[in-house]
């Protein structure tokens, strides 16, 4: 098959062209990724794209892209996000949903040169903090210094369910809280779901999410959470 003639010629767009699947996680990255991001695309696949938004503006986020999964196409929606460096920047997205092949294609824009002559204030981060919190809305679990990061409503609730208490919290416990019988749950289906949300946090963030497993007992959350609403 023959190469296009010019193979860089991606590298040099102003725009990001992102590829990401249902849940929101980034399949590829193309163009001005590290430009607008910070990050490489490399460092961005595998990630929510939603916990790079910035946090007042996750809400508004989250309701475009149900628009858009609803077949309505996206084309000047603005939002900021957190570069790599903590810098706060000005996005312009056009979007479409892919639902054959589940996915969503978003080219984004660095408006933040427009947006500062417009005289909009620059926008900062919240105080950072030590401790790990737990958000019902959007649901997601915010580690210290970190980004959000989304989580499904099954993590969320197993979460909610451990940090409800600062003593173990049996097997039983938690998939009651799921809403199944004990004796008919697959205690094998537990276990995956706490060796996947392990490895998403530490892939998100680089830290080990803090949940002692207790043979023979449960789990247990072993560092002080602070649960939003």
């Amino acid at each position: 098959m023959p190469q296009p003639p010019y193979p860089d010629l991606m590298n040099f767009l102003l725009d990001a062209v992102c590829v990401v699947n249902e849940e929101g996680v980034f399949l590829s990255i193309t163009g001005a990724c590290e430009q607008i991001f910070g990050y490489t695309p490399e460092e961005l696949v595998g990630r929510q794209m939603l916990s790079l938004v910035y946090p007042p503006d996750r809400k508004k986020t989250l309701n475009a892209v149900g628009r858009l999964m609803k077949g309505k196409l996206q084309y000047d929606f603005e939002n900021r996000y957190v570069r790599k460096d903590g810098r706060v920047v000005y996005l312009m997205w056009s979007a479409r949903w892919y639902k054959d092949k589940k996915i969503r294609v978003a080219v984004a824009r660095d408006i933040t040169d427009r947006k500062s002559k417009q005289g909009e204030p620059a926008a900062t981060l919240p105080g950072q903090s030590s401790r790990w919190r737990l958000s019902s809305s959007p649901p997601c679990l915010i580690p210290p210094d970190s980004a959000p990061i989304l989580l499904s409503r099954q993590d969320y609730v197993v979460l909610s369910t451990l940090v409800s208490k600062r003593q173990a919290v049996s097997r039983q416990e938690i998939v009651e809280a799921l809403g199944h019988d004990f004796l008919d749950y697959d205690q094998r289906r537990l276990d995956t779901q706490m060796r996947r949300l392990r490895r998403k946090v530490e892939d998100a963030c680089g830290l080990r999410l803090p949940i002692a497993t207790l043979r023979g007992v449960g789990y247990h959350f072993y560092e002080d959470v602070e649960v939003q609403a």
